[in-house]
């Protein structure tokens, strides 16, 4: 078959079929409670060293799609930036008020006057926080996406 080519069908005999698909958007501007929060490298062409150090802030599991090994779950995340030197090492966090992550805090009540990263991420975990859907287009199609609100 080439790459377009007409195919003769009955039209009569095409009868329409059911299929799930999972609609993220109804879950714009949903309470949520947060999962999970991890530090993680990333790739970034805006570092020396070809990586950025991050704080992974995700909710528990929004929606699910499929079974066992085939189980698919959606959760609101968000990617907030950390401090690190030339060299990749990671320093600290942002606590200036125009710091996303200090916007964050604020929104979800949490306070961001800690000592150490490890005290903002208990501080984080478990707190309520609303949840904000978004279309993204990956590769010429329109996807949906959930992060947080702030």
């Amino acid at each position: 078959m080439n790459s377009s080519e007409e195919v003769q069908v009955d039209l009569s005999l095409v009868k329409p079929v059911e299929i799930n698909s999972i609609d993220l958007r109804k879950h714009d501007k949903k309470e949520v409670e947060i999962e999970k929060a991890v530090i993680m490298k990333v790739k970034s062409q805006y570092t020396k060293c070809g990586y950025q150090h991050v704080l992974k802030v995700q909710s528990v599991p929004i929606e699910s799609y499929g079974e066992g090994e085939d189980l698919i779950e959606f959760r609101a995340s968000e990617l907030f930036n950390l401090i690190q030197d030339d060299d990749g090492k990671l320093i600290g966090y942002p606590t200036g008020d125009g710091s996303n992550l200090v916007q964050f805090m604020k929104d979800i009540g949490a306070s961001i006057d800690k000592t150490n990263l490890s005290e903002i991420v208990k501080e984080i975990v478990g707190k309520k926080a609303l949840i904000k859907s978004y279309e993204k287009d990956v590769e010429g199609r329109k996807r949906t996406y959930l992060k947080f609100r702030y």
